[in-house]
């Protein structure tokens, strides 16, 4: 069904043992007895099955049982990540992606395999970056829900050739689903990881629900996963105690520590305190201080975060509010006190 005729001449086709000694039958005859009594009529395996097709035809012949033979689709192999031979297990664990679907553990060496499962990839994540392992329907679309995969697949589009595995593009279709999962229901799941790292009860600021969503909202597209929101965010609850030391040798001075000060003192008079006002009083303090706005816009959210990049800021500086805005200022300021150097008196 995926390569058309194929043929083979009948030197390549050994004899297959179909029953051992011990009267237990083999595959070849098994799988046999099986799809006939289940009545299958695709079946549907890998491409190291070709071979042996030949073998399997004669034997449905030889048995009278031509007509009830399946239709066959040999999938191609998938490949390694370099396109030099078959995936195996090995491979995930040499370079740090999963194999399974699930977590596997070898019953002889009890070895242990991680699974797509644990890893915490969507299963409909999964399913769309399997689905296109040999396989596209045509046109530049990528995410497919099951329903559309079932109305887009055909066998006419499944590729002969190998199909090489990028665990990275695995990610990739992780992160598009979770850019559209709600908000409020990861939040949800990112409470009791962050109530664990706090230590902290639920009465907390920081994992009650409209904040959190809000945080998951601001960091959902920065990450693969949602078990990487918490490093990734970790500024968003909990106040950074060191600086990003790149940014603070280019760029701290006197006149940088002056316009804090001043900033702090424009936005505690600010009665609606919102992402669009706070960038607005931002940039009005630094100009009436003859200073660009780019000039210190990194700085502040070094200050804030201890980071030179993040989430959208003043998104991040209404999150957090006036109160704990202004203690970690504050706080910075103590910390930097007396640090001397700056390129923006150069």
């Amino acid at each position: 069904m995926i390569r058309g005729e194929v043929i083979f001449h009948s030197s390549q086709v050994d004899d297959k043992v179909l029953i051992k000694a011990d009267g237990m039958p083999t595959y070849h005859l098994a799988h046999i007895v099986d799809d006939i009594m289940m009545e299958i009529t695709h079946a549907i395996r890998g491409e190291e099955w070709l071979p042996s097709a030949p073998a399997h035809i004669l034997i449905y012949k030889y048995l009278g049982l031509e007509n009830s033979m399946p239709q066959y689709a040999h999938l191609p192999l998938l490949l390694k990540p370099d396109g030099n031979g078959k995936l195996s297990k090995r491979d995930g664990d040499r370079l740090g992606f999963p194999v399974f679907p699930l977590q596997w553990t070898d019953p002889v060496t009890k070895e242990i395999s991680s699974g797509y499962r644990e890893r915490e990839y969507y299963p409909e994540a999964f399913v769309n970056m399997l689905a296109f392992l040999g396989w596209n329907d045509g046109t530049e679309k990528e995410i497919f829900s099951m329903v559309e995969l079932i109305e887009a697949f055909s066998f006419e589009r499944v590729h002969k050739a190998g199909a090489k595995f990028d665990p990275e593009k695995a990610k990739w279709f992780n992160q598009q689903y979770l850019r559209k999962q709600n908000n409020e229901a990861i939040a949800e799941r990112f409470i009791p990881v962050i109530k664990q790292e706090l230590k902290c009860d639920e009465t907390d600021y920081r994992v009650q629900l409209t904040y959190v969503t809000q945080a998951v909202a601001l960091l959902k597209d920065r990450v693969h996963f949602e078990h990487e929101l918490w490093n990734t965010g970790i500024y968003l609850f909990v106040a950074p105690t060191t600086y990003d030391e790149k940014v603070i040798v280019k760029k701290w001075n006197t006149t940088a520590a002056d316009f804090f000060k001043k900033l702090m003192i424009a936005f505690d008079a600010m009665e609606e305190f919102s992402a669009t006002s706070t960038e607005i009083s931002f940039k009005e303090t630094a100009t009436q201080n003859n200073l660009k706005p780019g000039d210190v816009l990194q700085l502040f959210r070094v200050l804030l975060t201890g980071v030179a990049n993040g989430v959208a800021l003043f998104d991040m500086v209404a999150l957090l509010g006036k109160v704990e805005m202004k203690e970690r200022i504050e706080f910075a300021l103590k910390e930097l006190e007396g640090y001397k150097t700056s390129a923006l008196n150069s």
